[in-house]
């Protein structure tokens, strides 16, 4: 048997359940900078040795490539599941040095979209990359979105490449033209919004979301990058028609199955106002069938579809790693 080691610092709820297919063994690292420092100076009297660390994360690396130090045979998988890949070129010179370090010593990743593979290759063309998606956690299949509703929904953390502040920016276009929408944003991204407008929802943590996928009709995700958000399936699953750019993860899902009308050319405000437009003036039945190939085509993301890729996913790239059994 091979002894493998979850570390992580949560972890995510789908992250978590990958991770369970294929250990028990899990070390949280830390969620803070002094958390993390305190439990990486612990593990240096840490003398347990595995096959292979699993790594939730780029924070979680220090901790990996120290146990790796003092057994070279382990094997470091990468969970590329954030923007780590995607900031390594913009990082400044010092933090560039160290992120390189730490990730020559990872031998191989698992991504959780098309998106975050292609940028991996890009880096690391040498080392084995595998893919799986994520799923929706809080679906809720019941629901039926309003699809006549002006009302704009995002959610969303406070990190900028998600350009919800893009968002705003084309809403209150729309709302220049006359259209009368409404805007709800979500989560702590509304920290970094300050604007006041009438049509403006700032509507903070919340911990009950159906109200919002009850209430509107599209949900808008203008990121520059957002590896795989699973709040994009969970919206779909209450029948919601996504707007998103091609730089989101289920971008490539959607062009697989003929959704590509709503994926956005970019994300600038005047192009995200036109898209929305444009979509919102679709007829009844138009909105209504791509509402239904939405449900549809989020429920096969699924928690049994998913776990079951990622550990066909994980143990064929342990083979590429020939990891003993």
């Amino acid at each position: 048997m091979k002894a493998i080691l979850f570390i992580h610092q949560g972890p995510h709820p789908v992250h978590g359940e990958f991770a369970s297919t294929i250990t028990d063994h899990w070390y949280r690292y830390g969620g803070n900078q002094p958390e993390i420092i305190k439990n990486l100076i612990k593990s240096v009297l840490d003398q347990k040795k595995y096959d292979v660390i699993f790594v939730e994360g780029g924070l979680g690396l220090p901790h990996a490539v120290l146990n790796k130090l003092k057994n070279p045979s382990t094997r470091i998988v990468l969970l590329s599941a954030d923007t780590l890949l995607y900031d390594l070129p913009h990082l400044n010179p010092l933090k560039k040095g160290l992120v390189k370090f730490l990730l020559s010593y990872v031998d191989g990743f698992v991504a959780i979209s098309k998106l975050n593979r292609n940028i991996a290759l890009k880096c690391y063309p040498e080392k084995p990359v595998g893919t799986v998606y994520p799923y929706g956690v809080k679906n809720n299949f019941a629901l039926n979105c309003d699809l006549k509703s002006r009302n704009l929904l995002f959610i969303g953390n406070e990190e900028g490449c998600k350009r919800f502040d893009l968002l705003v920016e084309a809403v209150k276009i729309l709302n220049d033209r006359d259209h009368h929408f409404q805007l709800y944003l979500v989560g702590s991204c509304v920290q970094e919004v300050p604007q006041e407008y009438p049509w403006l929802h700032k509507e903070g943590v919340q911990k009950d979301l159906d109200q919002y996928y009850q209430s509107c009709s599209l949900y808008v995700h203008p990121a520059d990058f957002d590896s795989c958000p699973v709040v994009v399936f969970e919206a779909m699953s209450t029948g919601m028609i996504p707007l998103i750019t091609c730089n989101v993860g289920e971008a490539a899902i959607l062009k697989e199955q003929g959704l590509g009308e709503l994926i956005l050319e970019d994300n600038q405000p005047e192009v995200v106002a036109d898209k929305i437009w444009e979509i919102y003036q679709k007829p009844d039945d138009w909105k209504n069938e791509i509402s239904k190939q939405c449900k549809e085509l989020t429920s096969t993301y699924n928690p049994e579809n998913q776990k079951k890729e990622f550990k066909k996913i994980f143990d064929k790239l342990l083979e590429e790693l020939d990891v003993g059994q």
